[in-house]
C-alpha cells in the first residue's frame, strides 16, 4: 500500500507519529520511580527471566527478591516477591497468567542481547529489559490501532470514519493512560488482540474463498487473548453479531493449505504449550485457578458505582464512552443488540469482582465496542454540519478526559476516594495538591479540633501580615522555623472498633523562594517519650507561591499494639519551614480523629 496515496492514510500516519511523540515526551525512559516493568507486570513478565536467565525450571522465583532489590529503589510490599506470589496448595506460585510473557519473548531476546553487548547486568530487569518492554507496549499499541482502523473500514466502508475514530478512542479514553504509562499491565495488550480477533473474524465471514488463513489468525488471536486474560475468551459470545445471512448455506471454502498456514498454527500451539506447561509445573494441573481466594461477588456488584461514581465512574471520567452509546442504533441490527449487551455484561462482570475498581482498566480490553458505536454514529451523519457537531463533541470529551487524567496524576483527585464535594470543588484546579480523602459516608465517629490562632492561647510566632481567615496566622521564618500547632490527648473514640485515621490539614501561604515545608504527626507516651513520628513533605513541585492553598495529610493507624489508648497519651502536630530563609504562613489548622468503616474501600 502506498501510505501517502490518500489523505486518510496521511492523517493516520500523523496520528501514529503523535503517539510516538507523546510516548517519549510523557513517559520517563529511565526513571527509578517509574520503571516499565512494574505492578502486575512483574508477575506477567517474571516467567521469561525465570526460564531463560535464572535457571528456574520449577518457577520457584527464589532469585526474584535479590534481582528486584538490585534494580528497584522501592517496593509496595515489605518483601518484593509478595508482588507476584500467592499460596497455592503446599507451595507458592506466580498467580499471573502467562500470555504476555509469550508475546514479549522477541523483545526479551533483543533486550538480553543488548545487555550482553553493552555490558548491562543480564538479570532480566536492568535498563535494557525495562526499555524493550516499553517498546513492546508501543509496538502492540500500534498494532491494535492499525487493525482497529482496518476493522472499522470493513464494517462501515468509510475511510474517514475509520481513520478518525481510533484517534478519539486513544486520546479520549483510559487506553491512553494504560498504553503510555502502565506498560506491562495486560489491558492495552488485550485491547489489541481482541481487535485482531474481530478483524480476522470479519475477514473470515466476508471472504467467500480462501477462508483458511483468516480463520487460523482469528483462532490464534483468540488463543493469545485468552492466555493474556482468560475472561477474554468470552469474546466468542459476539461471533453471532458478525455472522452474515446465509453463511452456512453458501458453504465454506478454506482454499489450499500453505507453508504460512503451518507457521500460524505453530504460533497458536506455542501459546497453548507455553500457558499449559507453566500451569502444570506450578500447580500440577493444566487448568488451574491461580488467583486463590480472589473471587466474584455478584450479590454486591458495584455496577452503578462503576459507571457514575465520582472516584472512578466510567461515564464521569470518560464521557466519550457515554456518547458512543448514541451510535448503537446506527450499527447493523444484530450488532445493535449483541455488541452493547456484551459490553455491559462484561462491565457487570468486572464490577462484581472483589476488587471492583478494576473496572476502570479492565474495560480497556473491550474498547473496540465503543469504537464501533462511535464509527456508526459518524457514518450515519450525512450532513457536514452534523459531522462537525459530533466531532466537536468528541473533541470536548477527549479534552475533558485528558484534563481529569491530568488532575489524577497531580493528586488533585483520587481514583479510589474522590466524592462529590471534592470533585466539584477542584473541578478546574491545575496545581498539584496534597489530599487525604475520607468519604463522609464511611465516617462512624469523629473528633475535630480547630486552631485558627485567634484566641490568643497559641504561643507560636503569630502575624497579621497574611491570613486566610480572621486576624492572625502562624509565621514560620528564620527565627521561628519549627512550631507545634496542636497538642491533644489520644481520643476515646479510638477505643472502639473500626478503621482509625488522623487527618491534619491547614492553609499555607508561601513566599517566593520557599523550597520545602514538612509536617509531622508525633505520638508520645506518659513520660513524653516519642513512640512514633509520621512525616509529610511539601516539596517545590507542590508549592505555589503568593497564594493561600489548602494542604491535607493523613495517617491510618494499623499497628494497634504500638499505638493505642494505653500506650499513647499525647498527639502533637507540627510544621517546619525547612530552610527558613523565606516566610511561610499557616492558618485554619484542623486535626481530625476519624473512626471509619471499610464500606467505601477495597481492602483484601
Amino acid at each position: 500500500m502506498n501510505w501517502f496515496k490518500t489523505k486518510y492514510n496521511t492523517f493516520f500516519l500523523g496520528f501514529l507519529l503523535s503517539v510516538i511523540i507523546v510516548f517519549f515526551y510523557v513517559r520517563p525512559l529511565r526513571s527509578p520511580w517509574h520503571p516499565f516493568i512494574a505492578g502486575d507486570g512483574l508477575g506477567y513478565y517474571a516467567y521469561l527471566p525465570a526460564k531463560y536467565i535464572h535457571n528456574d525450571p520449577q518457577y520457584d522465583f527464589k532469585w526474584f527478591n535479590k534481582v528486584y532489590n538490585a534494580n528497584y529503589v522501592y517496593d509496595t510490599f515489605d518483601v518484593p516477591d509478595k508482588n507476584i506470589l500467592v499460596d497455592y496448595a503446599d507451595k507458592k506460585i506466580n498467580k499471573y497468567y502467562q500470555g504476555l510473557s509469550y508475546i514479549w519473548l522477541p523483545f526479551f531476546v533483543m533486550a538480553h542481547i543488548w545487555a550482553k553487548v553493552f555490558h548491562y547486568s543480564p538479570d532480566g530487569f536492568s535498563a535494557p529489559y525495562q526499555l524493550f518492554m516499553g517498546l513492546a507496549s508501543l509496538f502492540y499499541l500500534f498494532l491494535g490501532l492499525f487493525f482497529l482502523r482496518k476493522l472499522l473500514f470493513r464494517l462501515f466502508q468509510n475511510q474517514w470514519v475509520a481513520a478518525v475514530v481510533p484517534v478519539f478512542v486513544f486520546y479520549g479514553t483510559h487506553l491512553f493512560s494504560y498504553a503510555i504509562s502502565a506498560n506491562t499491565l495486560s489491558h492495552a495488550y488485550s485491547f489489541t488482540f481482541i481487535v485482531l480477533f474481530l478483524y480476522f473474524l470479519v475477514r473470515f465471514f466476508q471472504h467467500r474463498e480462501n477462508r483458511l488463513r483468516p480463520f487460523l489468525w482469528c483462532l490464534v488471536f483468540l488463543i493469545i487473548s485468552a492466555c493474556i486474560r482468560p475472561l477474554n475468551v468470552l469474546i466468542i459470545l459476539v461471533i453471532p453479531a458478525f455472522l452474515p445471512k446465509n453463511f452456512f448455506k453458501e458453504g465454506i471454502d478454506f482454499g489450499k493449505f500453505k507453508c504460512v498456514d503451518a507457521i500460524i498454527i505453530l504460533i497458536g500451539l506455542g501459546a497453548i504449550y507455553h500457558q499449559l506447561s507453566i500451569n502444570y509445573i506450578q500447580t500440577n494441573s493444566l487448568i488451574a485457578y491461580t488467583y486463590t481466594d480472589e473471587k466474584f461477588d455478584f450479590e454486591n456488584s458495584q455496577f452503578i458505582e462503576s459507571l457514575f461514581s465520582y472516584h472512578l465512574g466510567l461515564f464521569v471520567y470518560v464521557p466519550l464512552i457515554f456518547v458512543s452509546l448514541f451510535g448503537i442504533p446506527f450499527v447493523l441490527k444484530r450488532k445493535r443488540f449483541l455488541l452493547p449487551g456484551f459490553f455491559f455484561f462484561i462491565l457487570f462482570l468486572y464490577s462484581s469482582w472483589w476488587y471492583w475498581p478494576i473496572v476502570k482498566r479492565a474495560m480497556v480490553d473491550f474498547y473496540v465496542f465503543p469504537a464501533i458505536f462511535l464509527a456508526g454514529l459518524l457514518n450515519a451523519s450525512q450532513s457536514r454540519s452534523l459531522k462537525a457537531l459530533w466531532l466537536s463533541l468528541f473533541m470536548l470529551c477527549t479534552g475533558y478526559y485528558q484534563f481529569k487524567n491530568f488532575q489524577l496524576s497531580r493528586g488533585i483527585l483520587d481514583e479510589f476516594s474522590t466524592y462529590k464535594e471534592v470533585f466539584w470543588q477542584n473541578f478546574f484546579r491545575t496545581e498539584k495538591a496534597n489530599i487525604y480523602l475520607i468519604p463522609p459516608k464511611t465516617i462512624k465517629k469523629e473528633m475535630v479540633l480547630v486552631e485558627n490562632f485567634e484566641s490568643g492561647a497559641h504561643s507560636g510566632n503569630l502575624s497579621k501580615a497574611k491570613k486566610s481567615e480572621g486576624n492572625y496566622s502562624l509565621l514560620l521564618d528564620s527565627a521561628h522555623y519549627l512550631a507545634p500547632v496542636r497538642e491533644v490527648g489520644y481520643p476515646d473514640i479510638f477505643k472502639e472498633d473500626g478503621c482509625k485515621k488522623i487527618r491534619f490539614s491547614f492553609d499555607a501561604y508561601f513566599e517566593a523562594g520557599v523550597s520545602a515545608l514538612h509536617a509531622f504527626i508525633q505520638f508520645f507516651d506518659a513520660n513524653k517519650k516519642l513512640i512514633e513520628e509520621v512525616p509529610f513533605y511539601i516539596n517545590s513541585d507542590y508549592i505555589v507561591p503568593g497564594k493561600w492553598d489548602r494542604r491535607e495529610f493523613g495517617y491510618e493507624i494499623v499497628d494497634h499494639q504500638k499505638l493505642n489508648n494505653e500506650t499513647v497519651k499525647q498527639v502533637v502536630v507540627s510544621v517546619w519551614n525547612v530552610e527558613g530563609k523565606k516566610k511561610v504562613y499557616v492558618d485554619a489548622v484542623k486535626v481530625e480523629f476519624i473512626l471509619t468503616d471499610r464500606s467505601f474501600e477495597t481492602v483484601k
